[in-house]
């Protein structure tokens, strides 16, 4: 039962990771993101159902456009793999925990949200307000909801907001004193989000990861020729993935931690 369940989370998410690409999408080069079909994005030409098939699609049509025969990213099938893999995943670790249906929704929102914000960042080096701010605005909604319906205490909605506004404005004066080098006013926001998303302590590890993986990119983009010392790497990319370890590994991290420093 679990094998199947998780094979069904597996193919949700290779539907979502497809709308994922949507958002990506528009949420930068505009157009809606609910309304209006897909097309190509090099001849524009509608796309049909057949066209639309996640991964399957791609792989049928060779990774390339039925009507005008242009290669198509592979950003599209690899989001889409991706997605249903981190949906899977996420299954599997609810079903270990004592929460409910509605924090398995709660976690595969902000897994989404990080994937679209890591691939417009990666792709085009922007982190979208009309992705991060509404992203915000649910996440605490959701939280403000489990205080009412007495799930979470007032304390702790507090702690995350307070440690959503630490952590950006840590990277707002990182911002004004890099005169934008080092990172955008988007990390700023998507700080917030995280803070807010995974809470204390956990965000330490989201941001310890994050610096950590950027350095070791950012060395190794260096050593091959990529990029010359000085030249920045888009930092929302890492975030993301800091932020993913720790809305599941967070906690557990720091608990071993804390048990090694007192060993």
């Amino acid at each position: 039962m679990t094998l199947f369940s998780s094979i069904l989370f597996f193919i949700l998410g290779t539907a979502v990771g497809s709308f994922l690409n949507v958002v990506a999408y528009r949420s930068v080069h505009g157009g809606s993101i609910f309304l209006g079909s897909s097309r190509c994005p090099a001849c524009k030409h509608k796309l049909a159902a057949k066209d639309l098939v996640p991964i399957a699609s791609f792989l049928a049509l060779g990774g390339k456009c039925r009507y005008c025969g242009k290669s198509i990213s592979l950003q599209y099938p690899l989001v889409e793999l991706v997605t249903g893999f981190l949906f899977a995943f996420t299954y599997l670790y609810w079903l270990g925990t004592v929460y409910n249906l509605m924090h398995l929704v709660y976690l595969l929102f902000v897994v989404s949200v990080l994937i679209v914000l890591f691939v417009t960042d990666v792709r085009d080096g922007l982190l979208p307000n009309s992705v991060v701010l509404p992203a915000v605005t649910i996440v605490a909604t959701y939280k403000l909801l489990l205080v009412v319906v007495g799930s979470s205490q007032f304390s702790t909605l507090i702690a995350d907001l307070l440690t959503g506004l630490v952590v950006s404005g840590i990277f707002f004066a990182i911002v004004v004193l890099s005169g934008e080098k080092a990172m955008g006013g988007g990390d700023v926001k998507l700080a917030f989000f995280i803070g807010l998303a995974v809470g204390w302590p956990a965000t330490t590890v989201a941001l310890f990861t994050s610096f950590l993986t950027g350095a070791i990119v950012a060395v190794m983009l260096i050593l091959v020729g990529k990029k010359r010392f000085g030249q920045s790497v888009p930092f929302g990319p890492f975030l993301s993935l800091g932020a993913f370890v720790a809305l599941f590994w967070g906690r557990g991290i720091i608990e071993l931690y804390l048990r090694a420093m007192t060993t």
